[in-house]
């Protein structure tokens, strides 16, 4: 069996996308199961909006998520000169011509069609110039494209994930793989780069579907062998539409942004349309190496569960270690939180860490420490007009001086001391009391935080709403 040696090629006029980020990771794990090579190749040629900072946060992107690749990468900007000996090949064979049809003639047959109620191809007029003709034109300086003449006759391969397909030439037109300033089109430097990088196998969106069909009749013009081709179904929203922006974070940068874990969303990523046995849902990169096989991927698009992705990275974040969660977190501590020192810190973060589904919940979750607590209208009013809770306020204030030293356990102590002098129990007083000092009723154990608040906060909270 040959060498297998795939890629991921996206093209840099945007952010890295959660679709590319699973291309990627598929052909990764592919590369990896099978001993072979991982390819990133820059598909730059749209000059006018690839951008270096688009390159940039591909880059950073896939180092960022620890998907490594062993070649490239590789910028088709650079490799014109390998594109125009193709482009004499076929030129050679004649399988390509010269089209010098201006855009107001090709807007003027896609108007005709469009009467017709037909859909729009070029009518090939270009194809039956003499030689002569096209020597002439070309002389005297007119513009020109490089189009493919598509032979009769159909195309058919098996696709890795969907099957058998089918594709009639007839429904093509000459389509254009040279632009008239030279620059080639996707369909045609996509080959001679998978060609020219030895790429066994292409796995990618499907969405990239109807391309296969133009690049296998240009990889038969060269003579070449073509590739095994493998289409990912698409991401869809909870809408059942193509995921976008109106779905929420759809980019790395975004989802960095929001405090996911790289780890989180790799995992997510493989549970995404891939079929497994079992109910196991954290997989190490190991065992989704070991895991991994082309025929698992579902054939059918995935919904993203931006809730079950939140419960994934929620797991990562309770599996780290205070100091890495530190680590981790810092971008998004507040300075003021951080300012009370790195060991108090650590432990408002150990005492909270099961509550944090992203990094950035830090800043909710710790604001009651530095800020003063928001109430809602009328609720401290009403704890307050409980004359148990209210006597029981009373009685701890009076007496929160005595403890010493003001460590959970002797906080403890004396609230239940008092309770039993009352003859209630906690319940009574712990949610109206935890309002009180935090604006909320979800927070670290209640004697720990009274701890973590300090003395003098929880008597200044304490009076004020008494």
């Amino acid at each position: 069996m040959e060498k297998v040696r795939v890629r991921f090629a996206p093209s840099p006029t945007g952010l890295l996308h959660i679709g590319g980020v699973r291309t990627a990771f598929i052909n990764f794990l592919f590369a990896r199961k099978n001993k072979g090579k991982f390819i990133l190749r820059i598909e730059d040629t749209d000059v006018k909006r690839s951008t270096k900072e688009a390159v940039d946060a591909i880059l950073d992107g896939l180092r960022w998520l620890g998907i490594e690749w062993d070649e490239g990468p590789f910028f088709q900007s650079e490799r014109m000169d390998i594109y125009n000996r193709y482009l004499k090949k076929l030129i050679e064979r004649d399988m390509v011509y010269p089209c010098f049809c201006t855009k107001e003639e090709i807007e003027r047959e896609r108007e005709e069609a469009k009467k017709k109620g037909i859909p729009y191809k070029y009518s090939g007029k270009c194809r039956n110039l003499s030689k002569e003709e096209r020597e002439e034109r070309i002389r005297r300086g007119d513009k020109y494209v490089w189009r493919f003449k598509v032979p009769e006759g159909d195309v058919r391969f098996k696709d890795l994930i969907k099957g058998d397909m089918h594709f009639i030439n007839s429904v093509l037109d000459d389509f254009i793989i040279v632009r008239s300033d030279g620059i080639p089109v996707y369909n045609f430097s996509c080959v001679v780069d998978d060609f020219e990088m030895g790429i066994t196998h292409v796995i990618r969106g499907e969405d990239h579907l109807s391309n296969t069909h133009k690049q296998i009749l240009i990889y038969e013009a060269l003579g070449i062998k073509p590739p095994e081709f493998g289409h990912l179904p698409l991401i869809l929203g909870k809408d059942r539409e193509k995921l976008s922006k109106r779905h929420g974070s759809v980019s790395v940068e975004e989802f960095k942004r929001e405090g996911f874990l790289p780890e989180a969303i790799i995992n997510y990523i493989f549970l995404l349309g891939f079929s497994l046995k079992g109910n196991k849902e954290i997989f190490s990169l190991p065992e989704m190496i070991d895991e991994f096989s082309i025929d698992k991927v579902s054939r059918t698009p995935s919904v993203f569960d931006y809730e079950k992705l939140r419960w994934i990275n929620g797991y990562y974040i309770r599996h780290l270690s205070v100091e890495e969660l530190l680590n981790r977190g810092k971008e998004f501590i507040p300075e003021r939180f951080m300012e009370k020192g790195v060991e108090f810190v650590k432990r408002v973060l150990k005492e909270i860490q099961g509550n944090i589904k992203v990094l950035s919940d830090i800043p909710y979750l710790v604001d009651y420490f530095i800020n003063e607590p928001i109430y809602e209208e009328g609720k401290i009013k009403e704890i307050t007009e409980d004359k148990r809770v209210l006597l029981f306020l009373k009685r701890f204030l009076s007496s929160i001086d005595k403890i010493e030293p003001f460590e959970a356990r002797n906080i403890e102590k004396k609230i239940r001391e008092i309770l039993d002098e009352m003859g209630i129990k906690l319940k009574v007083v712990a949610q109206p009391l935890r309002y009180i000092l935090t604006g909320r009723f979800a927070s670290p154990p209640l004697f720990t935080l009274i701890e973590l608040l300090g003395r003098e906060t929880v008597k200044e909270r304490i009076k004020r709403n008494l």
